[in-house]
C-alpha cells in the first residue's frame, strides 16, 4: 500500500515541477509511453476508458443535488486526458486561463477596501444561509 501512495505522491510532484500549460500533455506522453514499454497494465487505461465516461454522465446527473458534482466531472476528464492528447491540450489550455483569471481576481480583490470586502463576505454568507434554509426548509 504504501507504493501506491509514493506513486501518487511522485506524480504530484511531477506534476508540480512541470510548466503549466504542459502538464496535462506531459502526463499524456508518459502514460503512452509506459503503456508501450508494457509498465502499465492494460486494464489500467480500460479504466480509464469506462470510468471517465462514467464519472462525467454520474456528475451531471448530480448537478442538482448539493456536493462536488463539478469535481466528479473534472475528475472523468482527467481520466480521459490520460488516453487523448485533443484532451489533455485542453486541459492544458484551461489550467492557463484559470490560473489567469485566479492572478487578476486576487489582484482586484487586494486592492479592495476593507469595507467592501466584508460586506461581500457578509452577503455570500447571506446568500448561503438562504439557500441552505430553502434546501431544508422552503418547499
Amino acid at each position: 500500500m504504501r507504493g501506491v501512495f509514493g506513486k501518487v505522491i511522485g506524480g504530484w510532484r511531477l506534476l508540480k515541477e512541470i510548466e503549466p500549460g504542459h502538464r496535462f500533455q506531459a502526463r499524456y506522453h508518459k502514460h503512452r509511453r509506459r503503456h508501450q514499454q508494457g509498465k502499465t497494465p492494460k486494464w489500467l487505461s480500460l479504466l480509464n476508458l469506462v470510468g471517465g465516461p462514467a464519472l462525467i454522465v454520474a456528475g451531471f446527473l448530480f448537478l442538482p443535488t448539493p456536493g462536488p458534482s463539478y469535481i466528479i466531472i473534472v475528475v472523468g476528464m482527467w481520466m480521459l486526458a490520460g488516453e487523448f492528447l485533443p484532451l489533455a491540450r485542453f486541459f492544458d489550455r484551461v489550467e492557463v486561463r484559470l490560473r489567469k483569471l485566479g492572478r487578476w481576481t486576487k489582484g482586484r480583490w487586494s486592492r479592495l477596501p476593507t469595507v467592501v470586502k466584508v460586506l461581500v463576505v457578509l452577503v455570500c454568507g447571506a446568500a448561503l444561509g438562504y439557500g441552505a434554509y430553502q434546501l431544508l426548509f422552503g418547499g
